[in-house]
């Protein structure tokens, strides 16, 4: 076995522009290039396409690392390259440094570092989904004694400082612990500064898996180095499949027109904090705009709150509600491109966050004037329904009962308020465990006993298994149409058609 002391970092170098050169501190490139990977062979422009190149800090903190795509906004890649300074902690939210990765010809800027709290391994999102490269699949199964990885990366070769070109190389697997692999390079591979994060794959019948990415090495035969060893280590990512899909799907997905054009946008509470608004283009939601920053602590509900969106003053454009959890709620208006500061609307639902305590919240215009109205469902079972008075919600009727089974969403199912059958007052559906979901229409101070519309939705309660459904008039009709958003990401759209939703089309990836 290879001991681990001395083992250097892998860590990119490269340059700022040609002909500048390098300048090296604590073991660290200060200025990064556009460098290439491991010390082996020139991959063909096509293959391992899902190697991204990361350039990190800027001036002379600007150094470079590698990555894979495993999602077509995330990154696969090490924590260690996050570091503000060498051996740094990294904390997860935004990168300290200004970070960028290339994959082809697009560069795009990383909002977000997820890091593992057992390994060199880090999730990092994009400011955009890459549309035109192929994720790679994460492999199920453990490095093997004697079999050979494939290590890719842009960091040095051995030849050159600062390639232009994706280089792999062949790496035989020496052995293995619950985190991470031992690997030698062969024929005088090696990995590289530069190749930090960068992939290790195994080759399948259909191409290559994700079996670990690179963290540490002896960098020999690396230009500029007078080691010899070719072994390194490299953090496994096989069996990180189920936290990679967890951390995809932190977020919080909304329907609710920000823009008052009468089609609901998707609005994408982020893990970073970010809220970003996908703009209903017909059959698209196009890329992201962030719209508000700092809401990280009202992902989870477990902590500082969370936020809802619905149109409180009746302007056509989606507000911004904000629950704290402290009891209160106050009101950010929506305008245009932001919302504002907001003002206090109501106080004393401090135990009505998350559905765990004394009920939920929810907010929809059930009274047909416009404006959102206050939904209060307690776990008693009772739903009432609280009035806009243009500056508060009034004390609320009564108006159904027998829904206690349905505040924790983990129970016989959950209920959700929007306006299905179009005479602008919402109305109460059902989503039960079995997967059937139910209409019961607005009949002015009551939910009537309701009619069938879909089945086959057992999975998608609570978000937790097959992902998450969302209502809002997709269409500009007027009528709630159904937004099914699934684990992988995608999502789609079913169009209301009076008695059903329809299969539906495919809008985005998330």
């Amino acid at each position: 076995m290879l001991a681990n002391k001395g083992i250097r970092t892998r860590q990119a170098r490269g340059t700022l522009t040609v002909g500048v050169g390098l300048a090296v501190a604590a073991g660290l490139l200060t200025t990064v290039p556009t460098a290439q990977a491991v010390s082996g062979t020139p991959a063909a422009a096509s293959d391992h396409a899902f190697t991204a190149r990361l350039l990190i800090g800027e001036g002379d903190t600007l150094r470079g690392c590698s990555a894979a795509l495993v999602h077509q906004q995330w990154l696969l890649t090490a924590t260690s390259c996050f570091a503000a300074t060498p051996g740094g902690e990294v904390k997860p939210g935004k990168p300290a440094l200004k970070s960028t990765a290339t994959l082809g010809n697009k560069t795009l800027a990383i909002v977000e570092v997820v890091p593992r709290d057992d390994r060199d391994v880090a999730m990092v999102r994009l400011a955009e989904p890459v549309t035109t490269v192929k994720p790679v699949e994460l492999a199920a199964g453990a490095p093997v004694a004697g079999e050979t990885l494939v290590g890719a990366g842009f960091g040095r070769t051995g030849t050159e400082w600062v390639p232009d070109r994706l280089h792999t190389g062949d790496f035989r697997v020496d052995s293995a612990t619950d985190t991470t692999v031992e690997l030698t390079g062969q024929d005088g591979v090696s990995v590289c500064k530069g190749d930090t994060g960068g992939p290790a794959l195994r080759s399948t019948g259909g191409g290559a898996e994700l079996a670990a990415v690179h963290s540490r090495s002896w960098q020999g035969g690396c230009f500029g180095e007078t080691e010899t060893r070719t072994g390194a280590v490299d953090s496994r990512v096989d069996g990180l499949a189920g936290w990679v899909k967890d951390v995809r799907n932190r977020d919080r997905s909304h329907s609710a027109d920000i823009d008052g054009d009468g089609k609901a946008d998707l609005v994408v509470l982020r893990s970073n904090g970010d809220v970003v608004v996908h703009r209903n283009q017909g059959d698209t939601f196009a890329a992201g705009r962030v719209m508000s920053s700092g809401w990280g602590r009202f992902v989870t509900w477990k902590d500082l709150g969370r936020l809802y969106f619905a149109d409180v003053d009746g302007d056509r454009k989606a507000d911004m509600i904000v629950h704290t959890n402290d009891g209160n709620i106050a009101v950010r208006t929506n305008r245009g491109t932001y919302w504002d500061q907001g003002t206090h609307w109501s106080a004393g639902w401090g135990r009505f966050i998350d559905g765990s305590d004394l009920g939920r919240l929810y907010f929809a215009d059930v009274g047909g004037d416009g404006k959102a109205d206050l939904v209060v469902h307690t776990n008693d079972g009772n739903v009432a329904v609280r009035t806009n008075r243009g500056t508060y919600w009034d004390q609320g009727t009564h108006w159904s009962g027998g829904w206690a089974r349905f505040v924790t969403w983990k129970d016989l199912g959950r209920l959700y308020f929007a306006d299905v059958d179009g005479d602008r007052k919402a109305d109460l559906v059902v989503h039960t465990n079995d997967g059937n979901i139910a209409v019961r229409t607005n009949r002015g101070t009551y939910w009537d006993q309701g009619t069938h519309w879909s089945a086959g939705w057992g999975r998608f309660i609570d978000g937790s298994d097959a992902g998450s459904l969302k209502f809002g008039d997709a269409t500009g009709d007027g009528k709630a149409d159904l937004f099914v958003h699934t684990k992988d990401g995608r999502v789609a759209v079913r169009t209301n058609h009076t008695t059903y939703w329809d299969q539906g089309k495919f809008m985005i990836t998330l």
